[in-house]
């Protein structure tokens, strides 16, 4: 006997309101492809609209679509009231906790379908990124010395398609960085170099904020990454989520980490709770732009199958249209700094060659 449903809304609807799951299982459709479910008892559904809506600015429509099972207890939840809550420990840490699993099981979505992509696919992907960078420096030279007809290059090309896919794919990986705050003192801790701030497949039940230094990222004992940039959160993932660290963090020189342990995050947020609203604004964000990644790679998907079935690649041609978008933007970069005596702009450059 086939299972009844209770839709709680459709993806590109009006997103007017969340949800409170009393206990229950709800199941999130990315795409018609791409599915995953939220499972357990006083969680709170579809709070990234609201967020990147109401809170951050971001005018959205549903990102997904979201049917419960017909024996889950929900209450709904209307936009103002979930606002209004947001100030709220509790709320707030259940808002996170689901956030992070739609982070979570999202990347797993994008993973499993990059795995598929290919050739011209992959190489679409990794221009949209350099496209993306080139312009963020771009934008960054204008914030800095507000000159019209710079502002003008960054919003001629800032509009297109392959700008908001390099968007998508870079914004989903960035990380949270937030302002030190002095009630935070008390927990910093210094660790010299070389030493594993935490290790890899251990329980996390910290949450850390880079305060001086640098940290090495290793996964199976090989460097993957490095954080430098001062306020930058870490563990926020498996703190929520009750999982086991995926790196080890080693100090690769002297470094000074905020340390907050799981026990302590109520206590926190009860003297200052902008940390753990910073931390949910950030993951509604990284939901938000995973939804869009898996987007982009699904239509590359789909166009490889239909290419495959007429016997063109129209991914080439994509592609190509990109590599002329880049070198659009080089020439307006290139005549800027010929006419405008514009060197500082020479990074852009690097960035998109």
């Amino acid at each position: 006997m086939a299972q009844n449903f209770l839709k709680l809304y459709s993806q590109n609807s009006e997103p007017d309101s969340a949800f409170f799951l009393n206990g229950g299982n709800v199941f999130l459709y990315a795409s018609n492809n791409d599915k995953y479910s939220i499972k357990g008892q006083n969680l709170i559904i579809g709070s990234t609209e609201l967020i990147m809506k109401h809170i951050l600015g971001e005018s959205t429509l549903r990102l997904e679509t979201a049917v419960a099972t017909a024996n889950s207890k929900i209450k709904k939840i209307p936009a103002e009231k979930f606002i209004s809550s947001i100030n709220s420990f509790s709320f707030l840490i259940n808002t996170s906790i689901v956030l992070a699993k739609q982070v979570l099981l999202t990347n797993k979505i994008i993973n499993k379908n990059m795995d598929a992509l290919e050739g011209n696919d992959r190489l679409l992907k990794d221009l949209s990124i350099k496209y993306y960078k080139g312009i963020c420096l771009l934008t960054q030279e204008y914030e800095k010395r507000k000159l019209p007809w710079l502002n003008e290059i960054t919003k001629k090309h800032a509009t297109s398609l392959n700008f908001k896919r390099g968007e998508a794919f870079c914004k989903s990986q960035e990380s949270l960085t937030v302002e030190s705050s002095s009630m935070l003192s008390d927990r910093m801790i210094e660790y010299p170099r070389g030493s594993a701030i935490c290790e890899e497949n251990t329980e996390g039940e910290e949450l850390y904020i880079l305060q001086a230094g640098s940290i090495d990222v290793e996964i199976g004992g090989n460097r993957v990454a490095t954080i430098d940039k001062k306020g930058t959160v870490f563990g926020e993932m498996a703190l929520l989520l009750n999982e086991k660290r995926t790196a080890t963090l080693r100090a690769k020189n002297n470094t000074v980490i905020t340390k907050i342990l799981k026990s302590e995050l109520k206590e926190v947020c009860e003297k200052d709770n902008e940390l753990l609203k910073n931390v949910a604004f950030s993951l509604a964000q990284k939901h938000y732009f995973n939804i869009i990644k898996i987007g982009a790679v699904n239509k590359s998907l789909i166009e490889h199958a239909l290419d495959d079935q007429s016997g063109e690649d129209k991914t080439v041609n994509h592609v190509e249209r990109l590599k002329l978008d880049i070198s659009k933007l080089k020439n307006d970069i290139d005549e800027a700094i010929y006419k405008k005596e514009a060197d500082y702009l020479r990074p852009v450059i690097d960035e998109l060659s």
